[in-house]
């Protein structure tokens, strides 16, 4: 499959995989390799993209709005860190990013884009929205 139809098929997938409140997140504009899926605001969202020339694919939760309420949100998450790696693995991160952004993210390879794969993609970045929209729900109303 294309990567713009395993894009696109992505949100159907993950809205079926997480609880029903969980289910109502918009679906982001796209890039060709890209696609977002945001709750309130799409300046915060979870974003899966596909990275052809690495032979990656990286999946979390991007901040990519004002600088001092991206640190917050960073802040936050990583008092968290222990309970977001022990959940989603040791291989997820917590860090700051390029221009004041801040991310939780992941890669992992890419694998030819059948429909199993786009199966195991929905599976990881649902499994960081059950994990990660909570914590950053609380950190909202916090």
């Amino acid at each position: 499959m294309k990567t713009r139809e395993f894009l696109e098929s992505l949100p159907d997938l993950v809205r079926q995989q997480v609880p029903p409140e969980l289910a109502g997140f918009q679906v982001g504009r796209s890039a060709r390799s890209l696609a977002k899926l945001y709750y309130d605001q799409p300046v915060i969202h979870y974003e899966v993209w596909i990275q052809r020339r690495r032979g990656r694919v990286e999946l979390g939760l991007h901040f990519e709005g004002d600088r001092d309420a991206n640190a917050r949100y960073l802040e936050h998450l990583r008092g968290q860190s222990d309970h977001i790696r022990e959940a989603l693995g040791e291989d997820v991160e917590v860090a700051a990013w390029d221009k004041g952004w801040a991310r939780v993210h992941e890669t992992m390879p890419l694998e030819p884009m059948t429909d199993d794969f786009l199966v195991e993609v929905s599976f990881r970045i649902s499994a960081m929205i059950r994990v990660l929209e909570p914590l950053l729900r609380e950190a909202s109303s916090g």
